[in-house]
């Protein structure tokens, strides 16, 4: 195994996730929001803010990917996709790992606007707003940080690493 050097700490996670629930159920309140998981490295992000999350929810997942190795591609695959009656007239909210080039997330974003959601926002866990190459921007971001490659919380480095519970940067 790689030594793995701590960037953000369990506890500095779970508590900005709680915030970040709170935060939401305080625009929401009792109305019905659909949770968009793009897999696989939102899912512990989003396990967690739901299982924190006090109003009505719904999860559904979306699989993409860009990344081979540390590396984006450039190319946008949806491996799985979600059903326009799911998301039609609903207030979604799109989970993502991590915002980097921006790429993933504009398409994203223009995939589910095409189903007519009711309203449609992005929340990420992890924010590399220095690497944007589209104009796009989360509408709740846990932590911004620099252009660093991570691993842990679900974030992986070709699929290895997703179970560590801190968020991390292979030391080479």
């Amino acid at each position: 195994m790689d030594k793995i050097k701590k960037l953000i700490s369990e506890k500095e996670v779970k508590e900005r996730v709680n915030i970040l629930a709170k935060e939401l159920y305080s625009e929401y309140g009792n109305s019905e929001l659909v949770f968009i998981c793009t897999l696989k490295g939102a899912v512990f992000f989003a396990c967690d803010l739901l299982k924190k999350y006090k109003g009505d929810a719904r999860l559904e997942f979306l699989r993409v990917s860009s990344y081979k190795g540390t590396k984006s591609s450039g190319k946008i695959e949806l491996n799985l996709s979600i059903s326009k009656e799911n998301i039609e007239n609903q207030n979604v909210i799109i989970l993502e790992d991590i915002v980097d080039t921006g790429h993933t997330l504009k398409f994203l974003k223009q995939y589910i606007t095409d189903m007519n959601p009711k309203s449609l926002k992005i929340c990420t866990l992890l924010d590399k707003k220095m690497r944007r190459e589209v104009e796009i921007e989360a509408d709740y971001s846990c932590f911004e940080i620099e252009d660093l490659f991570v691993v842990g919380y679900g974030l992986d480095y070709d699929q290895k690493y997703r179970n560590l519970p801190y968020i991390g940067v292979i030391e080479k």
